[in-house]
């Protein structure tokens, strides 16, 4: 296979107009809380930015409070090559019997976060996905 420089239209800039900033994460950034005050997935997450990198700690839904399954360096993405701002997010969370990938994006003024979740403990349970919407209040 020849050496790719794209992968569809929308790989292409709009016109040659130099350098696009590094995608930006600050749209992303504070703390998105669930809508659903009795979700079983995820009940907060929280998005800092260091350095341009975006800093993500998630908050698992629980009974007896939520719990935190630590903080991780993270992925932005833009919604397009000539743009800056982030729109959308990925990180991933090894909490040793599972691995968690949460990839969330902005629409409008909420954040979805869909969490695929891979145990790796021989439990037996089933991998599965969860989708979750969070508010920043």
């Amino acid at each position: 296979m020849a050496d790719l420089l794209m992968t569809r239209a929308r790989d292409l800039p709009a016109a040659a107009q130099g350098t696009v900033p590094p995608t930006d994460p600050r749209p992303l950034c504070g703390t998105w809380v669930n809508y659903n005050s009795q979700a079983t997935g995820i009940a907060r997450v929280e998005i800092d930015e260091w350095e341009g990198t975006p800093v993500v700690r998630a908050f698992g839904a629980c009974p007896s409070g939520p719990i935190d399954w630590g903080e991780v360096p993270g992925a932005a993405f833009a919604g397009g090559v000539d743009d800056s701002e982030a729109v959308a997010f990925t990180a991933c969370f090894d909490l040793r019997f599972a691995h968690l990938l949460l990839a969330g994006y902005l629409n409008k003024r909420l954040l979805v976060v869909d969490a695929y979740t891979r145990f790796a403990d021989g439990s037996g349970r089933a991998d599965y996905f969860q989708r979750d919407h969070f508010y920043c209040p």
